[in-house]
């Protein structure tokens, strides 16, 4: 009996000690995880910002190349303008309303052009452009949008002068 007892006192202790072990292995193992989350949410942060600044470079970049080529596209327009209003001035009376209308117009499109351009371009300035993953693709359509008002607003200049009959 006394062996049992013995025994049973002895498998008693080791179990506890194996359960104990245990518990602080999986302690440890489970402090470990936090540690390594924290580690993988600092990482992702990090990566996050990296990226937004990629974005926004990216955008800037284009943003620079496009508003450059735009304000000369914008100049040539108005120097295009001047020209035709001094040819407008040689054609006969009905001719120079008709057509100092029509030069009008297209006159205010084109700074309505400027004016947009330049609305734009104070955004880029003040920072007040959200630089996320749509950025890219706002600005795409924005571009999209103005190239083709200024394209039409060329065309029409260059029409101005013909006679449009069927």
């Amino acid at each position: 009996m006394k062996t049992r007892i013995l025994s049973l006192t002895i498998i008693g202790f080791m179990a506890g000690t194996f359960l104990t072990s245990c518990g602080d292995a999986s302690k440890k193992d489970i402090k470990a995880a936090k540690e390594d989350m924290t580690e993988v949410g600092k990482d992702l942060n990090k990566a996050g910002i990296e990226a937004q600044k990629e974005v926004k470079n990216t955008v800037v970049a284009s943003w620079e190349k496009f508003k450059s080529t735009s304000e000369t596209a914008i100049n040539n327009t108005e120097e295009d303008i001047k020209v035709l209003r001094d040819k407008i001035a040689l054609a006969s009376k009905a001719e120079q309303e008709k057509l100092t209308m029509q030069l009008n117009k297209l006159e205010q499109k084109n700074k309505a052009l400027k004016e947009k351009l330049e609305q734009r371009s104070q955004k880029f300035n003040e920072d007040i452009i959200e630089f996320n993953e749509s950025a890219i693709e706002t600005e795409m359509e924005f571009e999209r949008e103005f190239k083709h008002d200024a394209s039409q607003i060329g065309i029409a200049l260059k029409d101005l002068f013909k006679d449009n009959v069927d």
